[in-house]
């Protein structure tokens, strides 16, 4: 999530701080949230979500993904299409739930939290925190018991898409990249393609001299040639050395 501005000191959330929350089917707002939201998707998210619907991501790119360019890091963004107003469902949301739960977004993972995270310019990290979304009617909120920040990120199984999510930091935060010019078209296609189209950089990877000219040695091409994990680690390498 790239803020517009940071939330108040008292407004943030850190890993040992507690909160009461959970949703569940009981609830007369279950799957409320589920829509009219725009919910960010992140190139981990999109492997996920691809790998469980059993699709290529020209596919998943094209049939549930809105695109545009970020106003303030000129990087492009990717969101999920929902359905057609009034009710703007999110396409995976029926009425017993979310039936690719399993794979859900990083964003539905974290809700009713937002996360926020930086690299300062010496490429440090400061400590990442978290705070309350927008959340009017949810009634998650009566839970009684409490859980601090990092169990609750460990009983939602966020802390690797976290992990794979921060990499992108590297490449926002680039100590080359002039913040005041935005990517220029050869630069969002080579993010778009390492980053979100997978399966279309997989291609270009096996069928140019990509593996030679990077000396990708043979673990690593067995590796990517089944992993989308790993052609994404590779992808995000290849920008980091080619992109600014």
């Amino acid at each position: 999530m790239i803020l517009d501005s940071l939330p108040l000191p008292e407004d943030r959330f850190y890993p040992s701080d507690k909160f009461g929350f959970s949703c569940h089917e009981g609830l007369t707002c279950f799957n409320s949230c589920c829509r009219d939201k725009h919910l960010l998707l992140t190139p981990y998210d999109i492997i996920r979500l691809k790998k469980a619907l059993k699709i290529h991501s020209d596919d998943f790119l094209c049939n549930y993904t809105i695109y545009h360019t970020d106003q303030n890091s000129g990087f492009p963004v990717l969101s999920l299409k929902l359905g057609d107003a009034p009710e703007r469902c999110c396409p995976f949301v029926e009425k017993q739930g979310c039936r690719v739960y399993a794979n859900r977004p990083t964003a539905c993972r974290l809700f009713p939290l937002g996360r926020a995270s930086s690299i300062k310019q010496d490429g440090s990290r400061p400590d990442e925190f978290f705070f309350l979304l927008n959340t009017s009617g949810c009634l998650g909120f009566n839970k009684k018991e409490e859980l601090t920040i990092s169990q609750r990120l460990e009983d939602q199984e966020v802390l690797p898409y976290i992990e794979m999510n921060d990499k992108m930091l590297e490449i926002l935060f680039h100590p080359r990249r002039d913040r005041k010019k935005p990517l220029d078209d050869k630069q969002l296609r080579k993010v778009m393609v390492a980053c979100y189209n997978l399966d279309v950089f997989r291609e270009f990877v096996f069928n140019t001299n990509f593996l030679d000219l990077f000396e990708i040695d043979l673990e690593t091409r067995s590796k990517i040639a089944n992993e989308d994990e790993a052609l994404l680690n590779l992808g995000l390498a290849y920008l980091r050395r080619t992109l600014f």
